[in-house]
C-alpha cells in the first residue's frame, strides 16, 4: 500500500508543469518541490494525511504554475454555477461574452476578501457582445463558486490571472 502511494507521489511530481522558461517568483517551483520531499519523508509516519498534502501542493503548483486560463460556456435558460474554483492570490479578469443578458455572482468559501463575494458582472443584452470585463482581486488563495443567471443567450466566460 505504501508502495502504491510513493509511486502515485512521484509521478506527480514528475507530471508537475515546472519549466525552466518559468520564472522562480512566478509558481514557487522550488519550494513545491522541497514541500512535496518533506511529504515523502513523511509518508512512513503518516501515510495518508502525507498523501493528501501531496494531492494538495501538486493542485496548488498546477495552478500556481498553470499558463492557461479558465474558461466556461453554456447555452440559454441553464442558471450554472460553477465550481469549486481555486485561485491563488493576486489580480484576475474576468471576461463574459454574449449578445444576451446575464448576472454573474461570486460566493467565496475561503479568504477571497470582498471582490470575490457578490456581484462581478450585471449587464443587459447586447452590452457583452464584444466581451464585459471586470478585474477582481483575490486577497490570498481562495475557494469560490460562480453563480450564473438572467442568461438570454449562448455565453462563454474566461477567469485570467492578470501577470
Amino acid at each position: 500500500m505504501k508502495r502504491s502511494y510513493l509511486l502515485l507521489a512521484i509521478s506527480i511530481i514528475l507530471i508537475l508543469p515546472v519549466s525552466p522558461l518559468q520564472a522562480e517568483n512566478e509558481c514557487g517551483a522550488s519550494s513545491l518541490k522541497e514541500d512535496i520531499q518533506a511529504q515523502l519523508a513523511a509518508l512512513d509516519e503518516d501515510p495518508i494525511g502525507a498523501f493528501r498534502e501531496i494531492i494538495a501542493l501538486a493542485l496548488g503548483g498546477l495552478r500556481d504554475c498553470s499558463e492557461h486560463e479558465d474558461s466556461f460556456s453554456g447555452l440559454p435558460g441553464a442558471q450554472p454555477v460553477l465550481g469549486p474554483l481555486k485561485v491563488s492570490e493576486g489580480y484576475y479578469i474576468v471576461t463574459m461574452t454574449t449578445e444576451g443578458s446575464a448576472k454573474i455572482e461570486s460566493v467565496a468559501l475561503e479568504g477571497c476578501g470582498k471582490e470575490l463575494d457578490g456581484v462581478i458582472h450585471s449587464f443587459s443584452a447586447s452590452q457583452a457582445t464584444h466581451g464585459a470585463q471586470n478585474l477582481v482581486e483575490a486577497a490570498s488563495d481562495c475557494i469560490f463558486y460562480l453563480e450564473l443567471s438572467q442568461i438570454t443567450a449562448p455565453w462563454a466566460l474566461t477567469i485570467e490571472k492578470v501577470r
